[in-house]
């Protein structure tokens, strides 16, 4: 394992600590909820959902947080404005986790983050995201309504390599400013299966070294298991667990601050094994001086102690 030459940012994301070099801080895992399809869901439009088992998958969440010390945000899904602020007023009275936008267009994320604003809840708020071609409007509304953590995407449609990741996010890290954000989660924007997968992977490593001290890196896979039909048509479905947990695995040995792990429901066996990951990071850091940032705040505890 390895330590950054470049001076490495904590980020405050809605009230989680995110990045610094490897071992110091545990990976921070990112869930998604009322997600299209969600069974849970029996409007999306209305925001109508069954809130006994919403509340149980959440606390679940905070369960498997404490069992591991990954802490966790909440990326919610909204098809309306009428649906996110149900979803966002329930959330925020079932757990303290930060909440994460995730609308299907600028214009209904601008709007679920005004009311989400209104209500008190800014310093909870991530929004999802900040890209190449947001529009000035967007920007104004996030310095508006006080949010100061945000996705920001280095996604290069036309060019998948590392290095076109590397180029572009300068420019979005100065769009994030611009909208007065603080708390950057940078994400390196992993495509489909197929050749450029290994480049949004390599991404978190140079991301870090050479833009570390402006944010938090990371990403989520689930473009690419959702599109690797090849376990799906040859292997037992209880197969693409495994290979779901062992790419996100390799995720905080790349540096990652923090995943993108996907439906609520993978926390179940995702948790441990970041948490597990997590261990492995910091015995391997601590020959070479690393050292938990807070003490007792971090899986090596759990798992050991």
């Amino acid at each position: 394992m390895f330590r950054f030459e470049k001076e490495q940012k904590i980020i405050n994301a809605g009230g989680v600590k995110v990045g610094g070099q490897p071992g110091e801080l545990p990976t921070v895992l990112t869930a998604t909820i009322f997600y299209i399809g969600h069974k849970i869901v029996q409007d999306p439009k209305a925001g109508i959902f069954d809130k006994e088992k919403a509340e149980a998958k959440i606390n679940r969440l905070d369960e498997l947080s404490d069992m591991t010390a990954n802490p966790f945000i909440l990326d919610v899904v909204g098809t309306s404005t009428e649906a996110f602020e149900k979803y966002i007023s329930f959330i925020s009275k079932v757990t303290d986790a930060p909440i994460q936008i995730d609308a299907i267009s600028p214009k209904l994320r601008m709007e679920a983050i005004k009311w989400a604003h209104e209500v008190g809840l800014s310093s909870r708020l991530i929004n999802n995201s900040i890209y190449k071609g947001v529009k000035e409007k967007e920007l104004e509304n996030l310095k508006a309504c006080n949010v100061k953590a945000s996705i920001v995407l280095c996604d290069n449609p036309q060019d998948e390599s590392a290095q076109a990741k590397l180029d572009l996010l300068p420019t979005v890290l100065d769009l994030a400013e611009q909208a007065g954000i603080d708390g950057a989660l940078i994400d390196t924007s992993m495509p489909p299966w197929g050749v450029g997968i290994g480049a949004g992977v390599r991404a978190i490593y140079l991301i870090k070294e050479q833009f570390g001290d402006r944010g938090a890196v990371g990403t989520g896979i689930g473009n690419v298991t959702d599109t690797l039909g090849w376990v799906k048509a040859n292997f037992d479905k209880k197969v693409k667990k495994a290979s779901e947990a062992a790419q996100n695995a390799i995720l905080p040995l790349m540096g990652a601050d923090w995943i993108m792990i996907g439906p609520i429901e993978f926390a179940e066996f995702l948790f441990p094994t970041i948490a597990v990951i997590d261990t492995y990071v910091l015995t391997a850091t601590a020959e070479i001086g690393t050292k938990p940032l807070e003490e007792g705040n971090h899986p090596l505890f759990k798992l050991m102690m």
